[in-house]
């Protein structure tokens, strides 16, 4: 019997943590999440589940126009006062490396692998001299780059559990997200993004963690016409990966579990 490399061995853990979590919890967490009446709760929400999973502080920010102070771009945050910030350069959002990066990033990546530039190696340098702690950075897609982040940090600082719950994380970082969003200022609805009776049944089933090759099966069609249909529909919700998509057709109504 061969042995699985360490590489693979990551990707099967992560995969499987996906499948449990779209299983079990992510219609109830969605759901939830985007029925909370008040900053207050969506942020009390957050912090429950969280918690469960070690991360003890987060933030979660859209991004808006240069030259506002970072509270302009912070939507909520359940972190002590200055903590964040440590993470943000020159308190500039935009500014700062993981600003750039989000921008062409869809999944998790760990704060100090952010990519950036040659001068600005001695930032990151005095950071861990510093003690600033890692955290797990989430970017919110958009159809042009990303429109938010969260970011979020373990109670023992530990890379490794935020790594084995980063997908739980990324979950719970999009559904709060668009909530928070919606409270701090409601949404202009797009022309185009109705979804037609068949992507929303395919979205449904994607929504109950059911795979490509289970939705074929139950519905006799290949599993190739299931990833058209989630690719089409993930095209008219400006989504970036299934996740996102799920999210959103929750939040506009289109999809009910």
């Amino acid at each position: 019997m061969g042995l699985s490399s360490p590489a693979s061995s990551t990707r099967r853990n992560a995969g499987n943590e996906a499948v449990k979590v779209l299983k079990t919890h992510l219609p109830k967490v969605i759901n939830e999440l985007l029925c909370e009446p008040t900053v207050d709760d969506v942020l009390d929400h957050m912090q429950r589940d969280l918690r469960e999973i070690g991360v003890e502080d987060f933030g979660v920010f859209r991004f808006t126009y240069e030259g506002l102070p970072l509270e302009k771009w912070l939507l909520g945050a359940r972190v002590e006062k200055g903590k964040v910030a440590r993470h943000v350069h020159k308190g500039e959002l935009q500014a700062s490396p993981v600003f750039r990066h989000c921008k062409k990033a869809v999944e998790p990546f760990f704060w100090y692998d952010t990519p950036h530039e040659p001068y600005e190696a001695e930032r990151f340098k005095r950071a861990r001299e510093d003690g600033v702690p890692e955290a797990l950075v989430v970017p919110i897609p958009g159809p042009k780059g990303a429109i938010g982040v969260g970011w979020f940090g373990s109670a023992t600082n530990s890379r490794s559990e935020l790594h084995k719950h980063r997908f739980t994380i990324q979950v719970i970082c999009i559904a709060g997200f668009y909530r928070l969003k919606d409270l701090v200022a409601p949404p202009e609805e797009p022309t185009q993004w109705r979804l037609s009776k068949r992507e929303q049944e395919i979205l449904g089933r994607v929504a109950e963690g059911m795979s490509s090759e289970e939705i074929a099966d139950m519905l006799h069609i290949s599993d190739r016409t299931v990833d058209w249909h989630v690719s089409k529909a993930m095209d008219r919700l400006h989504a970036k990966n299934r996740v996102q998509a799920v999210v959103l057709a929750m939040q506009k109504g289109a999809i009910t579990i």
